[in-house]
């Protein structure tokens, strides 16, 4: 659909014009190979990956030799979960929040039946409450997961705060960078206490079906079989995920500050026009969002709202795209306490590299429409 608005960029991001030159370029070079190999085709792989991690280390903050390359943030959530939970047995307590991303919350969930997990609260606003920490069992905690940034309201989280805190005690603090990277200058993740860290290329404008797995110290191996990723993750690379992957980490290298601004702009005018509307109310403080994040509790339902923005050629969400057609509500919404009903009136308007100023107008001008006519509907003076 030409005229399509795309309004989902926390679900993913269009690929970006660098990415795709930079594919294009290698597909036309033949772009082909096992790095694993030792002649020149598989050593011009070879240089290939090792140019992108480089590329990735320099946005992120850190060295390439500290980076794995994985199928996304699922599996890097996995692995981390995996490794912290069996790496002290004298500190078997795991500590998360249940606004975490289902890649971190299932993994969680799964060890509850062997081994202990505390959920740590969050106010209705979904902020996290640093004055928690201090009560924790120290000696025995394992693992704290935090999120930077939750994909679904926006929020961001005391990420640094709780790496440092954790940090100071020798508590591994594991990061899901998966909303921030690209959109928080500079990240600096050698300068954190984090121990390990979690990304997705898709989020970012690569191709979907690659990330990176981050550790401080440690080295993680959690797939087994050939030598690839330093022996730590087995398996042929997916050469074409960790180009784009690497120009779009160039990209924002080059261009992110621009774009940051940009998105920060878009997302403050943003809010006040979608606030103008009656009946709609913000989830999060303008301040304490993610620039390009605007969620939403409507005054009608939102999957009726999202199906007509959709037949307009808007694409919005109500929430995390890895729960999409799930019947159950929100868990990140019931968590801040919003009732079954209340999240069902929840949508996410995420902005991303390639939104335009008149998109977004013309975006707001079908939701003021669409919610005016539903509401009318729903009025029993009408009935």
């Amino acid at each position: 659909m030409a005229s399509m608005i795309f309004l989902d960029h926390n679900a993913t991001a269009p690929l970006r014009p660098q990415a795709r030159a930079a594919l294009e370029a290698w597909l036309q070079e033949d772009g082909w190979g096992n790095p694993s190999s030792v002649h020149s085709q598989g050593r011009s792989t070879r240089e290939r990956v090792e140019l992108a991690r480089e590329q990735v280390a320099r946005l992120l903050g850190t060295r390439p030799s500290r980076l794995v390359f994985t199928s996304g943030a699922t599996e890097s959530n996995n692995a981390a979960v995996r490794h912290w939970s069996e790496n002290d047995s004298q500190r078997p307590l795991l500590v998360a929040t249940r606004m975490e991303h289902p890649s971190l919350l299932e993994p969680l969930r799964r060890r509850e039946s062997f081994q202990s997990v505390e959920w740590i609260p969050v106010s209705a606003a979904g902020e996290l409450d640093l004055e928690s920490l201090p009560r924790l069992p120290e000696d025995r905690v394992g693992m704290i997961a935090c999120m930077a940034a939750n994909n679904e309201t926006g929020i961001r989280l005391p990420w640094r705060e709780v790496a440092a805190w954790g940090s100071q005690r020798q508590i591994p603090v594991h990061v899901d960078l998966t909303q921030v990277v690209g959109k928080e200058h500079p990240l600096d993740l050698d300068a954190s206490g984090a121990a390990s860290a979690s990304l997705s290329g898709h989020k970012l404008g690569a191709l979907a079906g690659c990330g990176v797995l981050w550790s401080r110290h440690a080295p993680m191996a959690f797939l087994h079989g050939g030598p690839q990723e330093r022996d730590l993750r087995a398996g042929t690379e997916n050469l074409a995920g960790i180009i784009t992957l690497g120009a779009a980490c160039q990209a924002l290298l080059e261009h992110g500050a621009q774009e940051h601004a940009r998105l920060k702009a878009q997302g403050e005018w943003f809010r006040r026009r979608l606030q103008s509307i009656p009946g709609v109310r913000l989830t999060v403080p303008a301040g304490s969002s993610l620039d390009g994040t605007v969620h939403l509790r409507l005054p009608v339902d939102a999957e009726t709202v999202l199906i007509r923005l959709d037949m307009a050629g808007v694409c919005v969400s109500m929430g995390s795209a890895c729960s999409a057609g799930a019947l159950k509500p929100s868990e990140t919404l019931l968590a801040m306490g919003w009732s079954r009903q209340e999240a069902k009136q929840a949508l996410r308007l995420s902005l991303g590299w390639n939104t335009t100023d008149q998109e977004l107008e013309t975006a707001a001008q079908h939701l003021e429409r669409i919610v005016a006519e539903l509401s009318k509907r729903s009025d029993p003076a009408n009935l």
